[in-house]
């Protein structure tokens, strides 16, 4: 799959961006909205978008709806260390598949992405 990894943390983006390189997946990095948006504009279209939910510069629901108006539509997940039900609630009603709580492990993103696979082959 072709994967679009969007988190301020640069750590974090680069460790998810080498596990999934690692399982085989193409990954593209991005260090917040205006980039993730830039990305989904300009270059191949994504297969899943990854986006922490809290960010400096806008939100992971800015990025899933910059998601929304791609064609065509990635699959949206949203990674958030302070969860707010309210947050979660507007994430899954705009259309994220899924929302993952941080610390995140690795084992919860093969879940994710096996989510994914499941739901774009039932479509």
């Amino acid at each position: 799959m072709r994967i679009l990894v969007v988190d301020d943390e640069s750590c974090i983006v680069d460790e998810v961006c080498d596990f999934l390189r690692r399982r085989g997946h193409e990954t593209v990095a991005a260090g917040g909205v205006e980039e993730a948006s830039r990305a989904l504009q300009t270059t191949a279209p994504f297969d899943v978008v990854l986006t922490d939910m809290k960010m400096p510069q806008g939100s992971g629901l800015d990025v899933l709806r910059a998601c929304n108006r791609s064609a065509p539509r990635p699959t949206t997940l949203l990674m958030t260390g302070q969860s707010d039900d309210g947050d979660v609630e507007r994430a899954t009603a705009e259309g994220a598949l899924s929302v993952l709580s941080k610390p995140l492990s690795l084992r919860k993103i093969v879940e994710a992405l096996a989510l994914v696979e499941r739901y774009r082959h039932a479509s």
